[in-house]
């Protein structure tokens, strides 16, 4: 519960220390006086905006601060394991600090002096403070707070198929987000698929083969290009060689008779034996040489391709290199690899084995949806039947209120939005609580709902709720917040005596206005005469009549 309040320079307050016991605690104060600001004070303290920023910090100050002392509990210790907060226990100091920097408001929040986000202190307030007045329109303005009004009153199923469906559909958005990047993926490849197709068919059609055979061609064009130095140098080293024409002996003759002649002496020295026998192994390799001169010749003469084909072809090449700036080797490899490239099929099948995986997720996600959708309409069977018999308790006999469920389009949250309806009349039929309830009836009803949940926080604020009320209703109405104060811990703005009479601990707010300056200050009432003398303000007069009641009111509550 909440135990302490301390306000330093918010908006008329200077410095405010409330200390807060348990049960029903009552705020009253002429109107004006700056009851609301206690209210406004801790929505701000939890990252509300009661309080416009321009307007938070006192005039003339540079800073404010606003600390609330809580006492621990399971609920809120779960929460802060789950946030990380290992090291807090017992009480629980929640403080917002705001300044003046560079004509900026900034803030800093802390608990039990660790820094905390904004985010995370607006989630903490709903475990720690619920507030419920005329203003409180998040009930019909709000589909995420109705949702979770149905989800924390639900069974441990719901939660569970909860949990479940929101793990489900992130990865079904991130299985779509594959797919939608693949496909990106895939058009820019079609896109590109025409360039690759016209590249990679003047390579195939090039007939790239040899790495080497820009080389082979150059070594052809010199050959074929000095045909006839070539063909004449051979002719004249054959006729050298080998020619028995010419006058003078060739050397395959001179070797023959110089074998003949040693031929003759060897038996006279094993050395003219052995050099008989190299003359003879010169004279096979000059018939070899003799034997590769008149093939080389023959091949010349027999060339089944021309000097200009081999230029022709060589000058393709080279400007096939210089169109894709890449040497003929690579250009090679470049072929495979652009073939590889329009053969396969990766991207299709990926598509295929996505479309499956979404196709799953789709289906046991529409599973879960319908089981939450009957656990929620289950859930809120029960709320409805709850909130009309308490407001047929607090003089609403004729009202009704339902529960609406409407498909759309799904999300991690389900695929039904869940809209309240509500009608004081007989004759009047169910619309949005916006358009059809009355300040009178909207605090009411507020009530009956809150109460109705379990999920609460240890501490509930009123602000004004009894407003409108009268005779029966008002009886109604504050048993129910007697009711609600033996559980919980009840903060109640109120201007009605009759409530102000039942409170367990009475604050009077006062406003002062000393040298032209606004001052509200708290004071606790202590004594019965304290009280007894704010009734009678409340009742409107000093008459003895009012004193008797005011007294009688005071007696009754204690009885």
């Amino acid at each position: 519960m909440l135990i302490q309040l301390i306000l330093k320079n918010i908006a008329l307050i200077e410095i405010i220390e409330i200390n807060f016991e348990k049960g029903l605690n009552i705020f009253t104060g002429d109107s004006g006086s700056g009851k609301s600001l206690i209210l406004d004070s801790l929505n701000v303290l939890f990252g509300g905006s009661n309080i416009p920023l321009n307007h938070l910090i006192r005039p003339g100050k540079e800073e404010c601060l606003i600390e609330a002392k809580f006492s621990n509990s399971s609920q809120v210790t779960d929460w802060f394991l789950r946030n990380g907060f290992y090291k807090i226990s017992g009480e629980i100091f929640v403080k917002r600090k705001s300044y003046i920097k560079n004509n900026k408001i900034l803030s800093k929040y802390t608990i039990n002096n660790f820094s905390i986000s904004k985010k995370l202190l607006e989630e903490l307030g709903l475990l720690l403070v619920d507030f419920a007045g005329q203003s409180d329109s998040v009930l019909y303005d709000n589909q995420d707070y109705r949702r979770s009004i149905i989800d924390d009153l639900g069974s441990k199923k719901l939660k569970t198929i909860n949990f479940e469906i929101k793990n489900i559909w992130q990865e079904f958005q991130n299985l779509r987000k594959r797919r939608q990047d693949m496909m990106y993926s895939y058009k820019q490849k079609e896109k590109n698929n025409f360039a690759i197709k016209e590249m990679y068919k003047v390579l195939e059609e090039a007939n790239l083969n040899s790495a080497n055979e820009i080389f082979e061609l150059q070594s052809k064009e010199l050959r074929l290009s000095n045909n006839f130095d070539i063909n004449n140098s051979i002719k004249l080293s054959l006729d050298n060689l080998n020619s028995y024409k010419n006058e003078a002996p060739s050397v395959s003759y001179l070797i023959a008779q110089s074998i003949k002649q040693l031929s003759k002496v060897v038996q006279f020295d094993s050395k003219i034996k052995d050099l008989n026998e190299n003359l003879i192994n010169i004279q096979s390799d000059v018939e070899n040489l003799i034997f590769a001169l008149t093939e080389y010749s023959e091949e010349l003469e027999n060339e089944d391709i021309s000097l200009e084909e081999i230029q022709k072809r060589l000058f393709y090449l080279q400007n096939l290199e210089r169109t894709f700036s890449l040497e003929l080797p690579k250009l090679i490899l470049k072929k495979d690899e652009l073939k590889t490239f329009i053969e396969t099929n990766l991207f299709e099948e990926e598509i295929k084995k996505l479309d499956i995986q979404i196709k799953n997720s789709q289906a046991n996600l529409n599973t879960l949806f319908e089981i939450q959708s009957f656990q929620r309409r289950e859930t809120a069977n029960q709320l409805q039947d709850s909130v009309i018999s308490i407001l047929k308790n607090l003089g609403l006999e004729n009202a009704d209120f339902s529960i609406n469920f409407s498909k759309v389009t799904p999300s991690s949250e389900g695929n039904e939005n869940i809209d309240f309806l509500f009608s004081a009349n007989p004759d009047q039929k169910l619309a949005p609580l916006s358009k059809v309830i009355s300040g009178g009836e909207m605090s009411r009803f507020l009530l009956a709902i809150k109460s109705s949940i379990s999920q609460k926080s240890n501490t509930f604020f009123l602000d004004e709720i009894d407003n409108g009320l009268s005779g029966k209703s008002l009886h109604s109405l504050v048993d129910l917040i007697k009711l609600t104060a033996q559980e919980r811990q009840v903060l109640c703005i109120t201007h009605q005596p009759f409530l102000a009479a039942t409170g367990n601990t009475h604050f009077k707010v006062k406003k002062n206005v000393i040298n032209g300056i606004t001052f509200t200050s708290i004071t606790k009432l202590i004594t019965k005469k304290e009280r007894q003398n704010e009734l009678i303000e409340l009742i409107g007069g000093g008459f003895s009549e009012a004193n008797n009641y005011a007294s009688r009111l005071i007696d009754r509550a204690a009885a």
